[in-house]
């Protein structure tokens, strides 16, 4: 019998994963939370809100994830939500257009807000578009393991 290795195995268990550790709100509220974990990393912690509908969102910390623990809120996919810092309800400002039509929203590194270092997600439900800028530098999955 010939055994081939499974390359996507392989590479899978090696791989390099990237959790965001720190991510404010513009006011330095914190929004990485140990109420949800994903994979042993404390959650990213939002509220999300549509019309009357309010409730939290954790997203998982690991880059390229989209798993997500959703609280008080029903999400119809597609529908584009109104993000806020669960701490102070300031709402997330836009980093830039999606290319499905919806928005970027940021999320800082610092405690000063600082649009060239963030993470910026999607705010359109089931959307799975995002990026990581540092130095206001797109980082890719495809560099993390070059790091």
């Amino acid at each position: 019998m010939l055994i081939i290795p499974n390359p996507v195995r392989e590479s899978s268990a090696s791989a390099k994963i990237l959790v965001a550790g720190r991510l404010f709100c513009p006011n330095g509220h914190d929004l990485i939370s140990p109420r949800a974990l994903f994979d042993g990393h404390p959650g990213i912690l939002i509220k999300a809100a549509k019309g009357s509908r309010r409730g939290c969102i954790a997203l998982s910390p690991v880059y390229g994830s989209t798993s997500r623990i959703v609280l008080d809120i029903d999400l119809v996919k597609g529908e584009i939500m109104d993000l806020y810092c669960p701490a102070c309800d300031i709402l997330l400002p836009i980093h830039s257009p999606c290319s499905c039509g919806a928005n970027l929203v940021a999320l800082f590194t610092s405690k000063h807000p600082d649009f060239t270092d963030c993470i910026a997600i999607c705010n359109r439900v089931g959307c799975i578009n995002s990026h990581i800028l540092i130095n206001d530098e797109v980082i890719s999955l495809s560099m993390i393991d070059t790091f």
